[in-house]
């Protein structure tokens, strides 16, 4: 199951200009390879119960699955890596259920746990996260 074919009443995606800040992805001053080391990491198991489905190295695409647990529908989660026009790293996200249906928030949790984790695993220094809203020339 690709992540088109996930539900889109429920599908939770990143988005840089998101009314919540925590929702806007992320943008690093940190190298491509690290942030896609980082994120192939936690999709493949560094989240407990996640399990990586698809890899797209050449695009920067990552699918996982999350096996249903107690009040928690399996979902399909997709992380993007890329580089913007400035060369700076970014990572957007999405998640939904896999089956469609509610989910009770388990997708934006999903995101928001993800953006903490790799976070943590990227000890990024002051200045290395930038802001996500697409610049302006």
């Amino acid at each position: 199951m690709t992540t088109a074919e996930i539900g889109p009443s429920y599908r939770v995606r990143t988005e840089p200009a998101a009314r919540d800040r925590r929702l806007r992805g992320r943008r690093y001053a940190i190298p491509f390879d690290t942030v896609w080391m980082e994120a192939v990491r936690l999709v493949s198991g560094g989240l407990p119960h996640w399990a990586l489905t698809w890899e797209d190295d050449r695009n920067g695409v990552l699918e996982a699955k999350v096996p249903e647990r107690i009040l928690r529908p399996a979902g399909i989660v997709r992380v993007s890596v890329f580089l913007d026009d400035d060369a700076q790293t970014c990572v957007q996200m999405s998640a939904g259920p896999q089956s469609g249906g509610r989910d009770l928030g388990a997708s934006r949790r999903r995101v928001l746990r993800f953006f903490v984790e790799l976070d943590a695993a990227l000890a990024p220094r002051p200045g290395q996260v930038l802001d996500p809203t697409p610049s302006t020339r």
